[in-house]
């Protein structure tokens, strides 16, 4: 029987010489409720945010709700934001949001920089948070499967995003 896991290896190492050329596109709509879990169980133990929750609303918007570890007596905050930038690929990988929560964006860029909660790859410059895929794939050990991508693109409807991508080896 084929080792299909060890094949794939094989033609990675080899630069997929086998099926250059090869295009694939792919549409994948993602519950907000898939999201919010694959987030979270990727926060590091000891990390600022103890929880955070996406919900995917219509028009390319989403609000996150977020709970601290410290101090445990603050409430979760609810922020809403609203897709800005999609990745440039392959030079500007860079996913941007807009803070829509004018009210909480004074409170919420203090809190940010007192409690540095953002992880690496992603940063907060006035009410934009820039999310830099190559940093967060560097992260997971992934970053060399950036270079098979051709097209990203997030988008949101109502409970769920939804990710396209086009790629070619």
């Amino acid at each position: 029987m084929i080792n299909l896991l060890h094949l794939l290896h094989e033609q990675q190492a080899s630069g997929f010489g086998d099926v250059a050329g090869a295009h694939a596109s792919v549409t994948l709509p993602v519950s907000d409720r898939l999201v919010s879990r694959l987030v979270s169980q990727s926060l590091p133990p000891g990390a600022p945010i103890a929880d955070i929750a996406l919900r995917a609303q219509a028009a390319n918007r989403l609000s996150a709700r977020v709970r601290l570890t410290r101090p445990a007596f603050l409430p979760p905050i609810t922020v809403n934001l609203a897709i800005e930038q999609q990745p440039a690929l392959p030079d500007n990988p860079v996913f941007a949001l807009r803070l829509l929560s004018t009210g909480l964006l004074s409170f919420a860029g203090a809190a940010v920089r007192f409690l540095n909660v953002l992880p690496p790859g992603i940063r907060l410059d006035g009410d934009l948070i820039y999310v830099d895929i190559r940093t967060l794939l560097e992260h997971w050990g992934l970053a060399q499967h950036l270079r098979y991508l051709e097209h990203l693109e997030v988008t949101t409807e109502e409970g769920r995003f939804v990710v396209s991508a086009r790629g070619a080896l």
